[in-house]
């Protein structure tokens, strides 16, 4: 009998393996080795129609593939006999509706004899002619189109020619990393379109830095680590590094990335009381002719105290990457942030570039 092995890329492993095993009793065929697009889709239609059995690998990630869904549906319009292969535990409520009435196999890594069972299963319906099928009526069923994948649609975003807005690049990325995780695209096929994404005229500063720690968390080699004089700093942010160059670079300050290394970005220590301990802008240490304290309260409001006088007031709202301030006079400020136990980098950007950043101890 001619297999046809429906799947979702995280399950490869699972079938490329079962493949092997079954292939010394049958033919079959998977889409290991064909490219997306308008010709491999029609490979897999002729594929299905040309099968005897269609055996279809249900996992999480298959449940919710367009491609694997189409496929599934085809068969069962086709009338092809069925195996259902569960290898995640999934409650039957949420099975595709065409599965109602199948006998869905349990094939659960913890099971050691699933291969065997499904060999026993394939020799019945060999055995009983159960696949025996007729094409005549192929004619008249519609084929499914082309599923446009999630890849996809963030690919036309990242290549339209519109600008986007900073919080529709933080959402494509956020699509992206979640993509990655699902498995359900090749990894190639996301660092490429990452790649393509950091491209663009558009893209901000911080969405730029995390696209190449995505890059460089798919690629095998170790992030160039920065040098503090006689210690090699490894561990520290992409988000953090340029900060802490223009930093060492400008000051007297050259413990700063030793004293950073391992250290998380926490935006919640905002809260407290901060004295301005030096300021670069444009790579130049600037000097700092009386104290200053900001303070950030729980309340969200804030105080800005200089040379022991509140000159300033007003309200404060941060997320992850990003301080706002709200001024009493009607004034905003948005700048980027890192803020650590006891120190504090707020970090203003020209040309996607660190241009001024205000260095900060709590006191």
């Amino acid at each position: 009998m001619k297999l046809f092995f429906s799947y979702s890329r995280a399950q490869a492993q699972e079938v490329t393996d079962l493949v092997d095993f079954l292939s010394i009793y049958h033919d079959w065929w998977f889409d290991k080795k064909i490219d997306a697009g308008t010709e491999w889709w029609k490979e897999i239609l002729s594929q299905i129609r040309d099968c005897d059995v269609f055996v279809f690998v249900l996992s999480d990630d298959s449940n919710c593939s367009k491609a694997c869904l189409a496929e599934l549906d085809y068969a069962d319009r086709l009338g092809k006999h069925r195996i259902i292969l569960q290898v995640d535990e999934i409650d039957p409520a949420f099975f595709p509706p065409v599965l109602k009435a199948d006998n869905v196999t349990g094939y659960l890594a913890s099971d050691m004899s699933r291969k065997n069972k499904l060999l026993r299963s394939l020799k019945e319906i060999e055995d009983k002619k159960l696949y025996v099928w007729s094409s005549e009526n192929y004619g008249n069923i519609e084929e499914p189109p082309l599923p446009i994948s999630d890849l996809s649609v963030i690919l036309s975003e990242i290549q339209s020619k519109e600008t986007l807005s900073v919080d529709e690049q933080e959402r494509i990325l956020n699509r992206l990393e979640r993509l990655r995780a699902k498995k359900t695209e090749k990894e190639e096929n996301i660092i490429r379109a990452l790649e393509q994404f950091k491209m663009r005229d558009d893209i901000n500063y911080l969405v730029g830095t995390k696209i190449d720690a995505l890059l460089n968390k798919g690629n095998k080699s170790n992030p160039t680590p920065i040098s503090n004089g006689n210690h090699t700093v490894k561990n520290i942010s992409f988000i953090l590094r340029d900060v802490i160059a223009a930093v060492a670079n400008a000051t007297d300050d050259g413990n700063i990335a030793e004293r950073l290394e391992n250290k998380l970005h926490n935006p919640n220590n905002i809260f407290g009381r901060w004295r301005r301990a030096r300021s670069v802008q444009n790579n130049q240490n600037l000097p700092i002719y009386y104290p200053e304290v900001i303070i950030f309260n729980n309340n969200f409001s804030f105080q800005l105290i200089q040379n022991n006088m509140q000159t300033n007031f007003g309200s404060f709202m941060y997320n992850l990457d990003q301080l706002t301030i709200y001024f009493i006079n009607g004034a905003i400020d948005t700048r980027s942030f890192q803020c650590f136990e006891t120190e504090l980098y707020i970090v203003q950007y020209m040309n996607n570039i660190p241009f001024n950043i205000d260095c900060y101890l709590r006191v």
